[in-house]
């Protein structure tokens, strides 16, 4: 045989950008200005192909299929990469669909604000084109046109970067041939979990109970209960055409060491008590007082579930926040993420 492919020497590129629309490929100049990736696991871009089989056909005369033809192709991948700040916000922007960027003083510094995009400006998740290999020959080189992120999840294990979990799916339809003159490696600005400061209680003003908090226990994940159904049109032919969009799911998962003198946590949630929740990790200084950072913000939660558990001979309760806990108040944001970085904009 040749040489055997080493995942060492692949490429995976993204982009901030989103494609024009969902048929449009993002060019390689776009691509060569976006970012190479370093994951913990490949990312192949193998599609997914349905077929039919004339074997269920009756009168053949025998039990075998004689014909068979492609009728779909599918694209769904998943990248897990550290906490880096460039990558939550790439992130919650696929993944949530709305931002707005303003810099910092005199920048570089800038602040993303993402927050779930509203069905009624548009029913279509922004899409982009990713660039992966899985060998150093031109039909395993690929380009993954029209990827929206459709769900994602941030973690915080103990005493390490915070983790990004990332699933996206494609139209299914595949570019091939390398991308010449790729960009450099990103270089990681990690958000450590060890930094994170917790606040959780009443609205407007949650108190600060980071070492209430189990450290590694913080998990949240964000999805889009996304049409599948009606992603695919006359016209198409193999391919999706769309990434229509059809209602949110947000769910927090903590752990709170129990207190031996108080058992308002317990009380709070038997009452249906609405609390906020405000999640920071601050990074590496950019400028002035500004710095790499995710804020998380849920200005109305109620608890699901407040369950008594145990680790190791401490008591915990055990917060699970689900979709239909997070409250809508009027015109105020149900959910808010916001990171700091050195990138001017996202989506274009």
């Amino acid at each position: 045989m040749g040489i055997p492919s080493r995942m060492e020497d692949r490429l995976l590129v993204l982009s901030k950008l989103k494609q024009t629309n969902y048929a449009t490929i993002l060019t390689d100049l776009q691509l060569q200005g976006g970012k190479r990736i370093a994951v913990e696991g490949a990312v192949f871009g193998q599609p997914g192909i349905k077929r039919w089989t004339s074997q269920p056909l009756a009168m053949v005369g025998h039990d075998y299929a004689t014909q068979t033809q492609e009728v779909e192709r599918d694209l769904t991948e998943s990248i897990t990469v550290p906490m880096d700040t460039w990558l939550a916000a790439w992130t919650a922007v696929f993944g949530m669909g709305s931002v707005a960027s303003v810099m910092l003083g005199a920048g570089p510094a800038y602040a993303h604000t993402i927050k779930p995009m509203d069905p009624n400006a548009g029913k279509d998740l922004p899409v982009t084109t990713i660039y992966t290999e899985a060998a150093n020959v031109g039909g395993l080189q690929r380009r993954l046109q029209s990827c929206c992120v459709k769900d994602f999840s941030f973690e915080f294990p103990a005493s390490a970067p915070g983790k990004i979990t990332a699933n996206f799916i494609g139209s299914g339809q595949i570019t091939t041939g390398v991308l010449a003159t790729p960009p450099s490696l990103l270089p990681y600005n990690v958000l450590m979990s060890n930094d994170m400061l917790f606040k959780y209680g009443t609205q407007t003003t949650p108190p600060d109970i980071s070492s209430q908090i189990v450290l590694g226990s913080v998990k949240l994940t964000f999805s889009w209960n996304m049409d599948d159904k009606n992603s695919r049109a006359p016209g198409g032919g193999l391919y999706r055409s769309r990434a229509w969009l059809d209602t949110p799911a947000i769910t927090l998962t903590f752990q709170r060491w129990v207190d031996d003198a108080v058992s308002t946590p317990n009380d709070d949630w038997l009452a249906d008590t609405i609390q906020e929740v405000n999640i920071t990790v601050q990074g590496a200084l950019i400028a002035s007082t500004y710095y790499h950072s995710l804020n998380i913000r849920g200005l109305a939660v109620i608890p699901t579930v407040v369950k008594l558990g145990q680790v190791g001979n401490k008591s915990v309760y055990e917060y699970t926040i689900n979709a239909d806990h997070w409250l809508k108040q009027g015109t105020n944001d149900v959910l808010v993420i916001t990171v700091q970085n050195v990138e001017t904009s996202y989506l274009a």
